[in-house]
């Protein structure tokens, strides 16, 4: 099976300062690790990196110097931000020997609670699973289409070969729910409005106002 490849280089610098100045170069510094040899500091083109994430999730070779490396991506930080990637966690793998990372999961079909009515929420995004190399996936597809109002998808109810799931087996993967009702507000009772009495004016005759002055 063809593994795709990406080519780094060693950084002979480390620190915040140096891996800012990396990232406005349009790279990204990364490290690489496992397999009981010391960890390299590399770094990587953003561009050829972020193309390598769209064709893959799995097993890629890394080219640094005379050195050639099967590798996954461990895990990778994003600016919280703009959500740029900052930087990039390698693992060296070997043949025969299990490893364990997150694997994007893909929910596939059409819920029929949804077309009852219902919302499909997603409730987690990846999972975390230990395999042999060769049997790394790219994604985990979840098909949603028997998913009813009110029910879920747990890790409990994956079937998944030559795969171990570590998350907790109780852990809800999605659901489809009810959509929370807007509730109308009745219109408020009119107030039956008072009869306004108008004062009643009382006018002097010119003679009472006479007297009064006296």
């Amino acid at each position: 099976m063809h593994e795709p490849e990406i080519s780094a280089a060693i950084r002979e610098q480390k620190g915040k300062s140096f891996a800012r100045k990396i990232r406005r170069s349009g790279e990204i510094p990364c490290v690489l690790y496992g397999i009981e040899d010391d960890s390299v500091a590399l770094k990587m083109n953003r561009r050829d990196f972020e193309k390598l994430l769209a064709e893959t999730r799995s097993v890629f070779v890394v080219h640094y110097g005379s050195t050639k490396q099967r590798s996954v991506v461990k895990d990778i930080q994003y600016h919280p931000v703009k959500g740029d990637i900052i930087h990039v966690d390698l693992q060296r793998i070997k043949a025969g020997q299990e490893i364990t990372l997150k694997v994007p999961i893909k929910f596939v079909g059409h819920a029929s609670g949804v077309k009852m009515g219902g919302v499909f929420q997603e409730l987690h995004s990846e999972l975390e699973i230990t395999c042999l190399p060769k049997y790394l996936p790219n994604e985990i597809e979840i098909d949603i289409s028997e998913l009813g109002i009110g029910e879920n998808i747990h890790v409990s109810d994956l079937v998944l070969e030559h795969l171990t799931i570590e998350d907790d087996e109780h852990t809800a993967l999605c659901s489809v729910v009810m959509p929370k009702k807007v509730e109308e507000l009745e219109p408020e009772e009119e107030e039956e409005e008072e009869e306004e009495t108008e004062p009643e004016v009382i006018t002097k005759s010119k003679k009472e106002e006479e007297e009064e002055t006296e």
